[in-house]
């Protein structure tokens, strides 16, 4: 992953020539990751307040032994209260996978993003020294010409 992080960054900075693309990327990625913990925080309240609603339903159940005037339907009403157990029981499921991925998507966002800074340092030093490099250079060139004029 590492690698197809870095090679994006090269492939905006290229098209862009400059940083600023790649920057907007950053900070578009760091907002996405912001966006996700929001989703991520809504969709564990829902979850929480369906366990405590499944908890809650385990009572009527019990208690629906002495249902007095209503023995006779006893058997339908237990049998929808664990049907309505049944799909909260399945809701409870399905909302910690999808939490799961999107705290796994979060990291893997992180991940990007913290390669991305890595990398921009790295470049940037690539670029210091290469001006340096560049400088010296130049300066090793100002030097010959100097003396090839003054031997004239």
């Amino acid at each position: 992953m590492a690698s197809s992080s870095s090679n994006n960054v090269n492939e905006i900075k290229e098209v862009s020539w400059s940083y600023n693309l790649a920057t907007e990327f950053k900070i578009y990625v760091n907002n996405q990751i912001t966006q996700d913990k929001g989703c991520l925080m809504r969709y564990v309240e829902e979850r929480n307040e369906l366990r405590k609603i499944f908890e809650e339903s385990q009572d009527p159940i019990s208690v629906s032994d002495r249902l007095g005037p209503f023995k006779k339907k006893r058997g339908a009403i237990i049998g929808c209260l664990l049907e309505t157990q049944k799909r909260e029981r399945n809701r409870i499921i399905m909302l910690t996978a999808l939490i799961n991925d999107i705290i796994d998507g979060i990291r893997e966002k992180e991940r990007q993003a913290k390669l991305m800074e890595v990398h921009e340092q790295v470049s940037s030093d690539e670029d210091k020294s290469m001006i340096r490099m560049l400088v010296f250079w130049g300066y090793i060139l100002a030097v010959i010409l100097y003396v090839l004029i003054l031997s004239l």
